[in-house]
């Protein structure tokens, strides 16, 4: 599956510097903080959730940016409980 590239993104973010095998950009979602104004940290979850729930990436990427963007809570902090929050909330329209 394609992966979901940073010229595919709609909003602006900060792009810091992340060595290879960083928590907060690979491997399995854990309770690593996750910050929402990082680009390379949303591109990772995009990635992530459209990797493992099979998705089609060009719709499904940016509709996920979105949803991280405008509406994901500020006291959501970690990156598994973005996960289960977006899961828990996809099918709501606001």
């Amino acid at each position: 599956m394609e992966k979901f590239e940073k010229s595919n993104l709609v909003y602006e973010y900060n792009w810091s510097h992340y060595e290879k095998g960083d928590p907060r950009i690979s491997g399995i979602p854990d309770d690593t903080e996750f910050n929402r104004k990082e680009g390379w940290e949303v591109l990772y979850m995009i990635n992530h959730l459209t990797d493992h729930l099979a998705w089609a990436v060009e719709n499904l990427g940016n509709r996920l940016e979105i949803f991280i963007h405008d509406r994901l809570p500020m006291d959501i902090k970690t990156q598994k409980d973005t996960i289960q929050w977006i899961k828990d909330n996809w099918r709501n329209p606001e």
